[in-house]
């Protein structure tokens, strides 16, 4: 009798357990394995356990393994048919931080995949089914409504969330990923934005903007030969406030790991090394969480190793501020362990929970335009929580932004600024979200040109007369010339001209009746524009 009433418990407390809100800040780990031992070639039950950041658990948010209410069945393989663990299972968390994704085996029907997602309530979503042949399931990243994946074969694949329709091949290559991740980035004015990285098991960090059809992903910028990748397993990367991005890297190097850490140089075009260290065996996850005053937290998970040490979770620091993340010195030390899984499972991965570092303003659309000497800014939200304002920063290189106005925000809404006053040439312009607790957040670069103005006339005859309005870039000296179609010069005078408008008078009579040339000569060059006399 009490055996059935501690059972009656247990399950009463998970069913609750399954509906309980995520804690932000917290960690959300992919478990596999319910505590029996687990034998070669069979699939076990998952389960995402939520820990705080300091290691301490706090509940378990138990997948279904059986279809009910429009999901699907989902679990993981336990061990492989030689008694190791599969390369799978790797859980990530959506760019907005609101979803944690993992992909699965559908246990009814054989040669098929299962897409699940978890969310800050704890809600549980697996009615996305995969078709497509991708041998064993990775890993799999939510962007909205959409959804990239992969296996062991056939590349990265795109569908929308919620199908069961095939989905489609979006890398040219990279048969074989790793673990797929999507985050902002800022290499250069011109590469930039929102990047799905694929790292391969090669020496590159592949990367694309996020794609529908097929293409090939960049490898650069270019790791340095020095600190060169063995076998990239998985990257975490964050745009930092000074508009580089910072890439931390499980190079998983044939049972001798280590965390390599990169930033991109000025140009974009080649990471730099920051370090490295040396990881416990088969650690094969990590997230992050940047602070641009304190540095990057890291969290990683490790299997373990079949019937030995258990799998475990271990944190990193790497304190840097916005001032010194240049200059910061290189990995070093080791990772300090967290929390230890419970005997016959494995942590499969990690992942912030989910909730944690939800932008404050989801942006769906920035850009700029140029009309009648000003600049527009157009920008519209989707949704906006505890947002202030934006602050308009503007710059002529791609760097060094300055503020020049601000904009009070408003809820989800559409937004526009009139730059009256823009520089000459190329305008560069970000949007820096300010919380009411003064978090920022940072959008753009978008740019709109502005036509250099340059020294030019128009011609207006009167009778015998012919006035020339100049405008002149600067104050300068300048040539008048009067030509006939054969290019006889007939009359010359010099002007001094003023910056702005200026005016001079040509006589006509200079000239036979018929088409004339007539010139202007500066320091900037010579202008020649025909006219009928």
């Amino acid at each position: 009798m009490k055996r059935k009433l501690l059972t009656i418990i247990f399950t009463a407390f998970s069913t609750l357990s399954a509906w309980a809100q995520f804690a932000p800040g917290n960690l959300a780990i992919y478990r596999y394995g319910d505590g029996n031992a687990m034998t070669s070639g069979n699939r076990v039950a998952v389960f995402v356990d939520e820990y705080t950041s300091s290691g301490v658990f706090v509940r378990t948010y138990n997948i279904p393994r059986t279809a009910a209410g429009g999901n699907y069945g989902f679990e993981g393989l336990g061990l492989t048919a030689s008694n190791a663990f599969e390369n799978e299972g790797y859980p990530v968390l959506s760019k907005d931080g609101t979803t944690m994704s993992i992909i699965g085996y559908n246990p009814a029907q054989t040669g098929e995949f299962v897409i699940g997602t978890l969310n800050a309530a704890g809600v549980w979503t697996a009615n996305t089914l995969v078709i497509d042949a991708i041998g064993t399931p990775r890993s799999a990243v939510v962007e909205g409504t959409s959804v990239y994946f992969n296996g062991f074969q056939n590349g990265v694949r795109y569908k929308t969330m919620g199908t069961a329709v095939a989905s489609t091949r979006v890398s040219t290559g990279l048969d074989a990923p790793r673990v797929l991740t999507i985050a902002d980035t800022y290499f250069s004015a011109s590469n930039n934005g929102l990047k799905l990285f694929a790292p391969n098991a090669l020496t590159s960090i592949p990367n694309s903007p996020l794609p529908t059809t097929s293409v090939t992903f960049a490898t650069t910028p270019n790791v340095p030969g020095a600190a060169a990748l063995t076998k990239a397993h998985q990257v975490a990367a964050i745009k930092t406030v000074n508009n580089r991005t910072l890439a931390y890297v499980i190079d998983d190097a044939d049972g001798a790991p280590t965390l390599k850490k990169y930033r991109s140089n000025a140009a974009g075009t080649d990471w730099v090394s920051f370090g490295s260290i040396a990881v416990p065996a088969n650690t094969r996850s990590i997230t992050a969480v940047y602070n641009s005053t304190t540095g990057v937290k890291l969290y990683l998970t490790s299997y373990g190793t079949v019937g030995g040490n258990n799998s475990k979770l271990y944190t990193y620091n790497d304190n840097f501020t916005a001032a010194t993340e240049g200059s910061v010195a290189a990995l070093s030390g080791s990772l300090t362990e967290l929390a230890t899984a419970p005997a016959n499972t494995t942590f499969r991965g990690v992942t912030m929970a989910p909730g944690t570092n939800v932008l404050p303003v989801t942006l769906t659309t920035f850009n700029a335009n140029e009309k009648n000497g000003a600049i527009r800014l157009n920008w519209t939200t989707a949704s906006e929580i505890n947002a202030s304002h934006y602050n308009i920063l503007r710059s002529s290189t791609a760097n060094n932004f300055q503020k020049i106005d601000q904009v009070s925000a408003k809820g989800a809404s559409n937004y526009s600024f009139v730059d009256e006053k823009p520089l000459p040439g190329a305008n560069y312009y970000q949007l820096e979200q300010v919380d009411f607790n003064g978090d920022k957040a940072y959008f753009g670069p978008v740019t709109a040109n502005i036509p250099v103005p340059k020294t030019d006339f128009d011609i207006a005859k009167y009778g015998e007369s012919i006035e020339l309005h100049i405008y002149s870039v600067k104050a300068q000296n300048g040539k008048i010339a009067l030509a006939d179609v054969n290019g006889k010069i007939a009359y010359s005078q010099s002007a001094q001209l003023e910056k702005g408008y200026n005016k001079v008078v040509v006589p006509a009579g200079k000239l036979a009746k018929g088409l004339a040339i007539i010139s202007l000569s500066t320091s900037e060059g010579k202008l020649a524009k025909k006219t009928v006399l």
